[in-house]
């Protein structure tokens, strides 16, 4: 019978240990894979047995502040974990293949926790019929669909932090992802399609509560302060190559300027 030496044994060994990291990462992007198209949908009233216009829910003035606070603890986590100063506190204490993973699994907690604890607020500020109605549902599933495309343009597995893992602990080679600024596709039109894409299906809806309101300013807010931070790291990163993008590109909303312009490439 063969003999392996120790340091054999231990590789080995370590093949299925090494690939629990990845499995996290993996039960982690599943995760998300649920969270996101059920945000979405809760957002705009869509299928789900609670959403933001409908739902057990308390008298006014209480819903009103659980959902205030509700919308701060989701901007504050979201904006606070993006920093990157924070990211460096992270990966003290886990590996840095798994700092993206950690940060997706917060935002979902964060999101189940707002979707469980919101308090509709259900008095209607107006109800579409007719072309006008199929017109504002039609805007939630476009925004819903650019959600979707801007995360796969800007490299959705990367994204969602399940490329770091397979990189180090599977294939065991160096995250290649290049650092590089997106300017194509969408990216010609607007410089936030997500945020864009997000903006579009929490206000468009053929009815629309006064929870769907205090919804759709709270992370409306957050988008525009968490987009003024995420450019700022942007500036850091990219100096005078973004900065000649931004003035070309709006950042939300096409404008006649960006339609008809080519961006500038990043050289």
């Amino acid at each position: 019978m063969d003999l392996i030496t120790p340091e054999q044994a231990r590789g080995v060994l370590s093949t299925p240990a090494r690939l629990v990291p990845f499995l996290i990462s993996f039960t982690v992007y599943g995760i998300a894979g649920i969270t996101v198209p059920l945000m979405l949908l809760f957002a705009g009233g869509w299928w789900l047995p609670k959403t933001v216009d409908r739902g057990p829910h308390l008298s006014t003035v209480p819903a009103l502040v659980i959902d205030v606070v509700l919308l701060a603890l989701f901007g504050l986590q979201h904006s606070g974990m993006a920093r990157p100063s924070f990211k460096a506190f992270v990966t003290r204490w886990v590996p840095e293949a798994l700092e993206r993973t950690v940060y997706i699994f917060m935002v979902c907690l964060v999101m189940w926790t707002i979707m469980l604890a919101w308090q509709p607020i259900p008095q209607v500020l107006w109800s579409a019929e007719g072309t006008l109605g199929l017109a504002l549902d039609a805007g939630f599933w476009i925004g819903f669909v650019l959600v979707y495309a801007a995360t796969l343009l800007l490299n959705h597995f990367h994204l969602l932090g399940i490329s770091q893992a397979y990189r180090q602990y599977v294939i065991r080679v160096p995250d290649a992802t290049v650092d590089r600024l997106q300017v194509n596709g969408v990216y010609k039109l607007v410089r936030h399609p997500l945020m864009t894409g997000l903006l579009v299906s929490f206000w468009f809806a053929s009815e629309f509560t006064v929870g769907h309101l205090v919804w759709a300013l709270g992370l409306t807010g957050y988008i525009v302060l968490g987009t003024y931070l995420e450019e700022r790291d942007l500036i850091a990163r990219f100096g005078a190559s973004y900065r000649a993008y931004a003035a070309h590109v709006p950042a939300f909303f096409p404008s006649v300027r960006s339609l008809l312009n080519r961006t500038p490439r990043e050289p």
